[in-house]
Formats: C-alpha cells, sequence, structure tokens
C-alpha cells in the first residue's frame, strides 16, 4: 500500500494554517487543542500535529503542560510588558536602519500599504484589516536590510497576539493605528530618523494606553 511520504513543507503548513487561524481569533487564550481535535480539523496525521505544536510552542504563541498538552499560549501583565520592552528595543533598533537603507521603491510599495490601510478602516472586514497590517509591517522591517532582525521582530511580534487586548477594541484605536501608519510613511519620506522612531514608539505602546481607558469605563 502506498503512502504519501511526510516532508518538512508538511508539517510547515500545517503550523502556517494553526497560526493563521490562531491570529484570525479564531482560538481563545488558554484554549487547550487536543491531538485528535487537531487531526480531525486539519487532516493531519498524529507526527505531523506533535510536530507542529511542538514549533508552535517553540515560538512561543502555545503553553506546553507536562502530562496535559498544548494550550494557547496567556501572557501574564508581566510577561507582556517584558515582550513589548524586547519589541520596543528591536523596533527602534531598526528604525534607525529602515531611515537609511530604503529604497525609493520600497517607500513606495510601504505606501501602497498603508493607503489599503486607510480605505480598509472605513469599509474594510477585520479580517482585511488583519492582513494589510501584516504585509504592511512585514515590508516596513524588510526595508531595515537584515533579514535575521526582520525575522526576530516578526517572531515577537506573533508572540504578542494570544490573548492582546486593547488593540482595535475599539474604532479609536483602530484609527490611531491608522493615524500612525500615515505618520511612519510620511517621517519615512522624510529621512526622519527620530521622528520615525517616536511614531514606532507611540505605535507599539499606544495599547497601554487604549487598554486601560477599556478597564476604567
Amino acid at each position: 500500500m502506498e503512502t504519501t511520504p511526510l516532508t518538512f513543507d508538511s508539517l510547515n503548513d500545517l503550523s502556517r494554517e494553526i497560526r493563521s487561524d490562531l491570529f484570525a481569533g479564531k482560538y481563545s487564550p488558554g484554549d487547550w487543542l487536543k491531538q485528535t481535535d487537531v487531526e480531525q480539523r486539519y487532516g493531519a496525521n498524529r507526527f505531523e500535529v506533535r510536530m507542529a505544536l511542538n514549533e508552535l510552542a517553540v515560538r512561543g504563541l502555545l503553553e506546553h503542560i507536562q502530562n496535559r498538552g498544548y494550550r494557547i499560549a496567556s501572557h501574564s501583565s508581566i510577561q507582556r510588558d517584558q515582550l513589548y520592552e524586547v519589541r520596543t528595543i528591536m523596533e527602534l533598533a531598526a528604525c534607525r536602519l529602515i531611515v537609511v537603507r530604503a529604497t525609493q521603491e520600497q517607500i513606495d510599495s510601504f505606501g501602497v500599504l498603508v493607503a489599503q490601510f486607510d480605505t480598509a478602516v472605513e469599509v474594510g472586514s477585520r479580517e482585511e484589516l488583519r492582513v494589510i497590517n501584516f504585509r504592511l509591517h512585514e515590508a516596513f522591517y524588510a526595508m531595515a536590510g537584515n533579514t535575521l532582525l526582520a525575522e526576530e521582530i516578526r517572531q515577537n511580534r506573533e508572540r504578542g497576539i494570544p490573548g492582546r487586548t486593547g488593540t482595535w477594541d475599539t474604532v479609536a484605536s483602530l484609527r490611531a493605528s491608522n493615524a500612525d501608519h500615515i505618520a511612519m510613511l510620511d517621517t519615512l519620506r522624510n529621512r526622519d530618523a527620530e521622528g520615525l522612531c517616536a511614531v514606532v514608539y507611540r505605535h507599539l505602546n499606544q495599547w497601554r494606553a487604549f487598554s486601560t481607558s477599556a478597564a476604567t469605563e
């Protein structure tokens, strides 16, 4: 009996599918991922599921609880603060490289994504906004010209998604995020490193203000 050979591509595809569903809000922090449920939902075998879940745990998206299994990561306030401190350090360093290294073609392409997000704020779905936002930030940090730095930034951005609060929970927070994207483009076009760093710092940390206001309402 012939069987389809297991490849690294199939493992990567499964990890990407689970990640995509996580980022789309199909799972909540603390949800348990039962192996049999994952096998059925994604049409994967037991070995593929184990490897994919382990990879996502290494990335910090899942928590592996000994003798119990895997669940969606749920960060404490201290863990979230530490994660955003790391992100701030890395992303501000990237900004200084971007101002120096970005080509005009890259800036123009980034501008197209900023415009798409701006339009989607008024007429797009949350899923469209999520996809455009992902592409926008990928394009932004790619301009640093350092693939290792861009990958580290992406992984840390993903780690902050499970259990994230205060971001896009209100129309005001969504519009604030959009305004930051526009300001990022303007300061980049002017090759203003300090201005760009200030905008990205605000963009990274605005969730604190919206989380606080939401908690007091």
